[in-house]
């Protein structure tokens, strides 16, 4: 074989290797999670001394453990098959391969394309879903403890409150039978601490963000991270060509009778 072939080669070894390992570690959590949550949950509360985990609804655990298997195998299959398509030299395994891969790219700009077509759409979803959220903050209703986790997380991070401002919080019973105006995860922080103590209850534009709303915020926050979101995309994109592009390549190759592909400097001149 040729240079270009056997670096074809060692590429799509090397590659597929990654993502057989990172698909497999995927497969195991979910495996690990589907099974026994609790233990999982754990070992990461001892890791990061979070107990979000633990807070979490076993339904959203459940679902979270059904993507992860999919996703991981799915993963899994298909390096491992372009993996031994491209190191035993399998013209089946490697037509098969970039096939799969292929198909992935089409469903990616498919997905693309009816992002930016239902734009409008999906961010008046996105509004709606969130008002329907907010509603169970902090309630007493049961499987409601994942969206009060969810919640102080977003506005923690994000600086912002509620929906559109505060005043969505009013649409949760159990909150407002609280003397406070507005959660902590609202409020400005110093350290880890609450810079106005009073904040809760007595919220101010200087020691709170109760007017930002985190549907700006999160708009706001894709908006200035779409060129690295379409830098990655672009990327994967051409990664994925390539990867067909050399996957075909080799099984071309491996179709000639003897690999017939050579470089044209090994050809001796006459």
């Amino acid at each position: 074989m040729g240079c270009v072939s056997q670096c074809a080669k060692y590429f799509l070894c090397f590659f597929n290797f990654v993502f057989f390992v990172a698909g497999g570690v995927a497969l195991a959590v979910g495996v690990w999670l589907f099974a026994d949550s609790t233990s999982f949950a754990d070992l990461v509360g001892k890791l990061d001394q979070s107990d979000i985990l633990n807070k979490t609804d076993a339904d959203v655990i459940r679902v979270i453990s059904y993507i992860l298997i999919l996703v991981g195998a799915l993963t899994f299959m298909i390096s491992f098959m372009g993996y031994c398509g491209a190191m035993f030299e399998s013209r089946c395994l490697l037509c098969v391969y970039g096939v799969l891969i292929l198909v992935v790219l089409i469903l990616e700009c498919i997905v693309v394309g009816l992002a930016f077509g239902l734009k409008g759409d999906a961010e008046q979803t996105t509004r709606e879903f969130l008002k329907s959220t907010i509603k169970y903050y902090a309630s007493n209703v049961d499987k409601t403890e994942t969206v009060t986790v969810a919640w102080d997380g977003m506005m923690t991070q994000l600086h912002c409150c509620g929906v559109d401002d505060y005043l969505d919080f009013r649409e949760s019973l159990n909150w407002t039978s609280t003397d406070k105006i507005v959660p902590e995860a609202c409020c400005m922080k110093e350290n880890g601490n609450l810079k106005d103590q009073l904040c809760p209850i007595s919220p101010s534009a200087n020691n709170s963000y109760f007017k930002d709303g985190c549907y700006s915020a999160l708009i706001r926050t894709i908006e200035e991270n779409a060129a690295i979101v379409i830098g990655i995309a672009a990327g994967l994109a051409f990664i994925e060509i390539l990867v067909i592009i050399l996957a075909v390549h080799l099984a071309c190759c491996y179709w000639r009778p003897q690999h017939a592909c050579i470089d044209v400097s090994s050809k001796q001149v006459n």
